[in-house]
């Protein structure tokens, strides 16, 4: 198998009909690296793998549609009597912090048996088997990471939650799959400022960067996906495509 991307969770900020939040799983030759973990995404996870199947996670932001799903993971792994051992967990800052925060006590003070944790940041890197992964800053209203995943010669980049900028354009440069989050549709004016991306903007960053193929993901509810599509469409000028729950890319 090469580098391959299933979509566990596409919805934006909040769950939506058969639409849980932010969840992908990145897999090549066997290796399995969870990306985000937003509410309802890793029910939709076990229906390809265990959770002690994976071999890593890693977490763009701490706001609960991106990592929220990590408590149930540590008491599915906790009292799993197959599981022996930790999960590499590359989170940005403030993560860890949430996490435990919401636990009780003793769950606490155990979180760290099951997850191996290490903060993140702009320029950090991390080997998961054969994938090779770079994280960047990533403009939003908390510490926030993109991450670029390459492995056998082809690249995976993922926004995460995103306004955009150099740093972004920088680490899509030539992937050949940008998976992006597109919240909104129309003039980024008429939305407050430095959280999202409009799909005219995930567009115009994708075209910038020289990316193969679009994928936009985080659409909020009340936006037409359909509309999304077309203005990427007219921003891009490539290949753009909706994700949707369960939905797999041959990278």
């Amino acid at each position: 198998m090469g580098l391959q991307l299933t979509v566990l969770g596409s919805a934006g900020s909040h769950t939506g009909v058969g639409r849980a939040c932010s969840g992908y799983l990145v897999e090549v030759d066997g290796t399995r690296l969870l990306v985000d973990a937003g509410n309802g995404s890793t029910a939709n996870l076990q229906r390809l793998c265990s959770l002690r199947e994976l071999d890593a996670v890693a977490i763009s932001h701490r706001h609960v549609d991106h990592c929220i799903d990590l408590i149930g993971c540590y008491y599915n792994l906790r009292f799993d009597p197959a599981f022996d051992g930790q999960v590499p967990l590359y989170a940005a800052a403030e993560v860890h912090e949430l996490l435990t925060s919401m636990m009780s006590n003793d769950s606490t003070l155990e979180f760290d048996l099951v997850f191996r944790h290490q903060q993140v940041g702009h320029g950090d890197e991390a080997e998961v088997g054969p994938m090779h992964l770079r994280f960047a800053h990533s403009i939003h209203p908390v510490p926030a990471v993109s991450v670029r995943i390459e492995a056998g010669g082809r690249t995976l980049v993922y926004s995460g939650d995103s306004a955009g900028g150099d740093e972004l354009v920088e680490i899509a440069r030539g992937a050949d799959l940008f998976l992006c989050e597109a919240s909104w549709t129309g003039d980024i004016d008429d939305w407050l400022p430095g959280i999202h991306l409009t799909a005219t903007q995930a567009g115009h960053l994708a075209r910038e960067a020289g990316v193969g193929r679009l994928v936009l993901t985080h659409i909020t509810g009340a936006v037409d996906r359909d509309v999304a599509r077309a203005e990427a469409a007219t921003a891009f000028g490539g290949p753009v495509h909706l994700a949707e729950d369960l939905d797999t890319y041959a990278v």
